[in-house]
């Protein structure tokens, strides 16, 4: 199984090596090399045989001429000249087989990173191989213990059913005396011929029964609820006569108020009613008084005539209300009448006072010098003046 398995360690991988130009300069620079042949040198030692092969001996110039010395000059630039090149040819050499190992580098270097690269990708071949496997052998694993899980359930599914199995068998056994019950009744009758038909009436009434059930059932819960609304209906209604029975009682004290204000009302009525008959007595009798007034006023003296304007008025007055429906007897003519004839009269005792004035003023008048006389004589008057100043 996966979790038996070791664990496989793989060895670390190797870091990828590149070399640029400037490491290979380095490389050669330092690479070792043979030493570079020395120019032609002048030696100034004496007994220096072995130089003496090789190279002329260096010579002083001290007591020469400088023709001589220009010569040796020029004789030591033309052997500097042949190092130079000499030097420049092994520059040139080594020039040539550095570049040549640095394309041998370089050739290694690419065949080193092909070969990294095909480690890495064998690495990583490996690497998805395990996790493959891995993936795998979990899958694997998880599998196994389904299947495993699937068995125990079957197994116990097994047991169950051969205990139902067991248990079937036991009932049947016990239901076999039913069975022969329903064969001794198939055979003393002769309406069911077969057990089955007997069971499928024994179904028929128990659907039916389970029918009867289920109405009796609907019935007495629509029995309930009937009963729920009409006790509802019941209180509601008890609630409205309860309310009806107070507004109605709300309403009989406002009918005795109603009846102790209209007996208010009457009482009222009936005193004013009685003062009206009394003002209206008073007021009879007034108009009686004014109209006793302006007959005397206008019977009696008949020479002042101020009774004509108010005719003059009255009749303006008709022509203005013709049309207009207005009894003699009406307050309002009666009350405007009255008013006419008390002017009327109001206008005979402005006469008759300015009369009275002009009376008193004669008298008094004429009754001055009598008076002057009488004071001259000590006579004093005995009595009043005669009755000739009284009103009419």
């Amino acid at each position: 199984l996966a979790g038996s398995r070791p664990k496989r360690r793989y060895p670390p991988r190797p870091r990828t090596v590149r070399f640029g130009p400037r490491a290979l300069l380095r490389v050669a620079v330092a690479w070792p090399r043979s030493p570079p042949p020395l120019g032609p040198r002048l030696v100034a030692m004496d007994g220096d045989s072995g130089a003496g092969s090789k190279h002329p001996q260096q010579l002083y110039f001290d007591n020469v001429s400088p023709a001589t010395r220009l010569l040796e000059k020029r004789r030591k630039m033309y052997e500097v000249q042949d190092a130079l090149e000499n030097q420049k040819a092994r520059f040139a050499k080594e020039e040539e087989h550095f570049k040549k190992k640095e394309e041998q580098l370089r050739a290694k270097d690419l065949h080193l990173q092909h070969q990294l690269v095909r480690f890495n990708k064998f690495l990583q071949d490996n690497e998805a191989k395990r996790r493959r496997a891995e993936t795998r052998a979990q899958e694997e694993a998880a599998q196994i213990r389904q299947k495993e899980e699937e068995i125990r359930d079957l197994e116990n599914q097994l047991e169950e059913s051969r205990q139902t199995c067991a248990d079937l068998e036991e009932e049947v056994a016990r239901n076999m005396k039913y069975e022969e019950f329903l064969e001794r009744v198939k055979d003393t009758g002769d309406e069911y011929n077969e057990i089955q038909d007997l069971v499928t009436r024994y179904e028929t009434l128990e659907s039916a029964n389970k029918d009867l059930k289920e109405v009796a059932s609907m019935t007495d819960n629509q029995i309930e609820e009937l009963r729920k609304e009409f006790l509802e209906y019941k209180q509601r209604k008890e609630m409205e006569m309860l309310e009806m029975n107070t507004r109605v009682a709300e309403l009989s004290s406002e009918l005795d108020e109603c009846q102790k204000q209209r007996q208010n009302l009457e009482h009222d009525a009936d005193e004013a009613t009685q003062a009206n008959s009394k003002h209206s007595l008073h007021f009879g009798q007034i108009l009686m008084s004014v109209e006793n007034l302006f007959l005397r006023c206008t019977t009696q003296r008949k020479g002042i005539q101020h009774f004509l304007e108010m005719k003059e008025e009255e009749g303006a007055k008709g022509k203005d209300e013709e049309g207009q429906d207005q009894s003699e007897d009406s307050f309002n003519k009666k009350k405007e009448t009255a008013i006419k004839q008390l002017n009327v009269i109001l206008n005979y005792l402005k006469d008759f006072k300015e009369i009275s004035e002009q009376l008193r003023r004669e008298r008094q008048r004429s009754q001055q010098p009598q008076r002057q006389g009488e004071e001259l004589d000590g006579i004093q008057p005995k009595g009043p003046f005669p009755n000739h100043d009284k009103n009419p």
